[in-house]
Formats: C-alpha cells, structure tokens, sequence
C-alpha cells in the first residue's frame, strides 16, 4: 500500500511538472503571434470550463467515496451506473442550452469584442463540447481512483495535456487564430474520454446489473444527498477566480484578465506540483475509520508540508520577477505583482489541504461550503472597498483575503473535529520562522551579488533548497521517527534521510 501511494504522489508531481513545462512553453508563442488581447479573450472563453461547475452535483466524488467504503459489488456496480446516467442526464442539456444563447453569454454575460465572433464562437462551441466528454469522463476517472490507480489517471492527463498543447502550438505556428484553437480541446478531450473508459474498464470488470431497476431509486438519493453537499461547495466556489475574471472584464478590461489569468496559471501549476502528493489521501481517507490514526495523519502531513511550502514560497519571491521578464519580456511588473502575492498565499493555504480532503472524504463536505462561501464573500467584498483606491490591485488584495478566511475557518474544523493543531507547540512556529528570515537574508545576499535574470532563476532554488536543509538540520525540525515513517521500509533512504535531515 505504502508503495501505491508513494507511486501515486509521484506520477502526480511528474504530471504536473510536465504541465507546466508545456503551459509555459506554449503561452508566450500565443501572445506573440496573437497578441495580449487575444490572450484575455481566450482566458476569459476559459472560464466556461468553470460553469461545468452549476451542473456537477459532486457525483464524481461521492462516486470515489462509495466505491473506496464498499470495494468491488453489486452496490457499487449500481453505483457507477447510476452516476454516469445523472451525470449524462444534467450535463447534455446544459451543454446545448449553453450553446443556443452562446451569443447572451459571449458579449453580455463575458463582454467579450464583436471582433472575430465567429471565431470566438467556435472556440466556445468546441470547449463546451469537449467539456462535456470530460465531465463525464470523470466518472471513469473515479474508478481508478477508487482502485488506488491513480498512478495511471495521471499517466492519462500526461497524454491529455500532451495532446492539447502540441495542438495548440501546431495551430498557433500554421498561422490560424482563435477559432481553431477549438480543435485541440476536442480532440484532446475525445482521446482521454476513450482511454479513460477503456481502462477504467480493464480495472474495475463486468458490471453485475441483476437488481438495478429494484434499486435505482434508492442509489440516486444516495447519490444525490451527499454529492449535492459536494456540488454547493464547488457552485460557491464558481464565484471565486471566474466571478474575478468576469469582474475584472466588466471594471477594467479584457486585457487585464490575460495579466490575471497568467498569475492564476503560475498559481495552479505551483499548487498542483505540491498538492499532487495528497491526491491519493482521499480514497484512503474514505476508507479509514480509525480516528486517532486519521488525526494523526493529517497532522503530521500539514507540519510536514510547511517544511517544503517555506523555500517555495521565498523562491518565488525572489525568481517570480526574472522568470516573468525572461518568460514573456512584457508587462513584467504587474504581472509579477499580481502573482507574488497570490503565489504565496496559495502556498500557505496548502498546508491545510489534507484537512479539507478530510472534510469531503468523512461525510463533511457541509463545512466546505462555510468555507467556499467565505472565499466568495471576501474576495468580493474586499474587491469592492478597494478597486476605487487600488483599481486592478483589487484583485490581489480581495483574492488574499479570500485565502486568510477559508485558512482560518480551516484551522477552526480541524480543533473541532480532530482536537488538533498544525503545530505541536509555539517553539515549532519560532522555529520556521526563524528559518524563513535566515533564507530570505540569503536570497537578498544572491540578489545583490546577481544581477542576470538567468543567474538569479538558477542560483535562487538552488542555494535555497540547500540552505533550508542545513536549517531544518541546525534546528532540529526533523525527528529520526519522521524519517522512518516517510521511508517506510527502505532502509536505503532511512539511511540517507537521518544523514541529511537529523542533527544528533
């Protein structure tokens, strides 16, 4: 098992560095053969992916937690036939009412340019299409996940992401515009949807149906009762960055949402590297009942994540900037200022992930609408009091406070439901302080001895990942029983964790 999990994490991290290689590669191509402008009306067309959220009444995930709870059985043969037929059942209808009113949409709702529409209209017939394969591709995702085959789902998005982004660069250097773009989300979404069937096929076997009709109706309350917990929380949460791109459209300009939506990517794709190692925490969670044991995965899982949240988030304090520069050569300061900020918060609120996992997976997800709604309610509310003295700043600062409420709230749930704190103790807390300023010192040392951008990228991480494994050894931060938990049975990396990380 431990071995699973350990795969799992991994292919995720790997999944998602290749991600980012290929977004980061492929984006600045798109703004110089079409422009920042174009780039804004393409993000904004983006946030149609978002709205698949008013019609996923968290089935998918219920799906996770049911099959992970009852292993393989008629109940959960029922289970995955009923969840595909609900998720067909809501989804197909909103897919053609969505592509009926695309012109309300487009230039009411998203006050995207008449400019091209025809171009634009495409795009936005195409993704919601291919968001349709998608979403109900979900459910064969679910199926692997629940059978701990989340290794090969990220195996899936690697080629997923493969796909789509070679088509995307081969449309953009052939010299088309918006409109084409259209193709690769098809076709990407076409492929995974097929692949994704078949596997989850091949893993799970024949679905027993004898009793479904005697069934169904007791399966889809089932289903409905606990994923609509599921569906409120992510509804609420459609509010949060596409509600802020919408704003900012509607306030500021269409231009100003690609500056957003670049930092939200460079947001993502960090967050997803970090937090692909808690993706296999779900199934696993839904399957435990032991209290104490899940109290004490979490927390060790949350102290343990600011160890490798702290010099991530000074790296990019330091590199954010030079990347930008190096990256796209334009509009280097306000995208950096907007992503600096938002970056960093994300990365402390990562830490209590696993907790919100928790949520979802114990028949909690009620709180993560407290949660999600406290998201939605700061980010507007502090948008509003300062857009008339910040203007587009207004977005970062509503998008931090957003971050601070639902941390706070999170921290709250976790004393309530598992009696337990992040950190043992205050010395813990001085101690990654103390750790933080001792990094950042030396990263204002680099910047005064570097001036290149290249040599700043490179020598940043670099001296800090060293640098903060000498502190955490200087300070003690890490045990000898951390090491043995984490290696598991490997004696090899027992070995080489207590020399590197234990002071004796």
């Amino acid at each position: 098992m431990k071995k699973q999990l350990v795969r799992n994490s991994f292919t995720g991290i790997i999944q998602t560095v290749i991600a980012v290689i290929l977004s980061f590669s492929v984006i600045p191509v798109f703004i110089n053969l079409l422009g920042l402008r174009e780039y804004g009306v393409f993000s904004t067309i983006m946030v149609i992916g978002n709205l698949n959220t008013f019609v996923n009444i968290g089935l998918a995930n219920a799906l996770v937690k049911f099959l992970a709870e009852q292993g393989k059985c008629d109940e959960s043969d029922y289970d995955i036939v009923v969840t595909l037929g609900l998720t067909i059942i809501i989804m197909l209808p909103f897919t053609l009412i969505a592509i009926v009113f695309n012109e309300f949409i487009l230039l009411k709702i998203l006050n995207l340019p008449v400019e091209n529409f025809t171009g634009i209209k495409f795009l936005y017939a195409a993704m919601l299409v291919s968001n349709f394969f998608l979403f109900i591709g979900q459910v064969f995702k679910s199926v692997l996940e629940a059978r701990q085959k989340i290794d090969l789902n990220n195996y899936l998005q690697i080629f997923y992401n493969l796909v789509y982004w070679f088509f995307i660069l081969a449309i953009l250097l052939l010299g088309y515009g918006l409109g084409e773009l259209g193709l690769a989300f098809f076709i990407a979404s076409i492929t995974w949807f097929l692949l994704s069937l078949y596997y989850s096929s091949k893993y799970w076997g024949r679905l027993r149906l004898a009793g479904i009709s005697r069934n169904y109706k007791r399966i889809v309350i089932k289903q409905l009762s606990y994923g609509m917990k599921i569906f409120t929380s992510s509804m609420i949460a459609f509010f949060y960055e596409p509600f802020t791109k919408i704003l900012i459209s509607h306030f500021i300009g269409v231009t100003e949402v690609g500056y957003y939506d670049i930092a939200l990517r460079i947001r993502t794709n960090i967050w997803n590297l970090v937090t692909k190692g808690f993706a296999p925490l779900y199934p696993l969670l839904a399957s435990m009942k032991d209290k104490d044991k899940i109290r004490l995965y979490i927390h060790d899982i949350e102290q343990k994540s600011f160890l490798v949240v702290l010099p991530i988030a000074i790296i990019v304090l330091f590199v954010t900037r030079p990347f930008i520069s190096l990256w796209l050569g334009q509009n280097i300061r306000i995208i950096s200022d907007t992503t600096v900020p938002i970056v960093t918060a994300y990365l402390i609120a990562i830490t209590v992930v696993p907790l919100y996992i928790y949520l979802i997976a114990s028949g909690n997800a009620g709180k993560t609408i407290i949660m999600q709604s406290a998201n939605v309610f700061f980010n507007a509310l502090f948008f509003y009091i300062t857009y008339p003295y910040f203007g587009y700043y207004a977005v970062v600062i509503g998008n931090v406070a957003a971050i601070a409420s639902s941390y706070t709230i999170s921290i709250y749930y976790q004393k309530k439901l598992l009696e337990s704190l992040v950190f043992d103790n205050f010395m813990q807390v001085i101690k990654l302080i103390l750790i933080g300023c001792l990094i950042y010192l030396l990263g204002v040392g680099i910047n005064f001895s570097v001036s290149s951008d290249i040599g700043r990228i490179f020598l940043h991480p670099t001296v800090i990942f060293f640098a903060s494994i000498v502190f955490y050894r200087l300070f003690r931060v890490v045990s000898e029983d951390d090491v043995l938990r984490y290696a598991g049975g490997n004696e090899r990396l027992q070995r080489w964790g207590m020399r590197v990380f234990v002071r004796r």
